[in-house]
């Protein structure tokens, strides 16, 4: 005859739920969200990328607001919401910068290019 395996560990998955066993506060998760939020503003995210870093604050701001209420479980998950973003913002900035960088060395080379096929000459 088969045991079911599965009711002991539903059985204390319930029995902790109802004891209602509190998460602790994440700490944790709110420095490092506040972390990726100071190094997003500090790189050029805040001026190429404003919307995506200024959603990081807003939710780090509840996050932080949740976590003065006690409610560690939504605090949690808006830091790591508010990481992302920041970290996102700062990745689509860097992505920006070095599009432009191509650009501007494209033309740079473009001219270059123009004038090696010039005679020397035809500049006289």
């Amino acid at each position: 005859m088969k045991k079911n395996t599965m009711l002991p560990a539903l059985t204390c998955g319930l029995l902790l739920v109802g004891c209602g066993v509190s998460l602790p506060p994440p700490t944790g998760a709110l420095s490092q969200a506040e972390l990726a939020v100071m190094q997003a503003a500090a790189s050029t995210a805040d001026a190429l990328d404003h919307a995506a870093l200024s959603l990081a604050r807003e939710k780090l701001d509840h996050a932080k607001q949740a976590m003065a209420a006690n409610d560690y479980l939504t605090a949690g998950r808006l830091a790591e919401q508010a990481q992302v973003d920041a970290q996102t913002a700062e990745a689509q900035a860097r992505t920006q910068t070095a599009k432009q960088a191509a650009v501007e060395m494209r033309t740079s080379i473009d001219l270059l290019r123009q004038d090696m096929e010039n005679p020397l000459s035809e500049k006289n």
